[in-house]
């Protein structure tokens, strides 16, 4: 009886020791939709704040593109960042028409 205890533990040990070297080891999921919309909101807002500084476009109407692209970040962040082909679109769409706002 107590040989198979200890024969339980040590097997059930190994798998546990197996399964966390295989976890620290798995590289970390690539998510290029998120990755691309985040950086685009990134540097749309610096866009914004220099067209603000050089008075292309009104202080208001600079925190209205803000919030957008707070919006689209967001929602980027969203349901752990996972973004289907159609939400990237849809995004990028978006960020495209707050792009035409910033130099109209």
């Amino acid at each position: 009886m107590n040989l198979k205890r200890t024969a339980l533990v040590l097997i059930l040990g190994a798998a546990s020791l197996g399964a966390m070297s295989a976890t620290a080891n798995a590289e970390p999921v690539r998510q290029p939709a998120k990755q691309e919309v985040l950086a685009r909101v990134h540097h749309q807002r610096h866009e914004i704040r220099v067209a603000e500084r050089n008075g292309q476009i009104s202080p208001r109407k600079a925190d209205r593109l803000l919030a957008a692209d707070h919006r689209i970040a967001r929602h980027a962040r969203a349901h752990g960042g996972r973004l289907t082909r159609v939400e990237a679109r849809k995004l990028n769409h978006q960020e495209n028409r707050i792009h035409r706002h910033i130099h109209s």
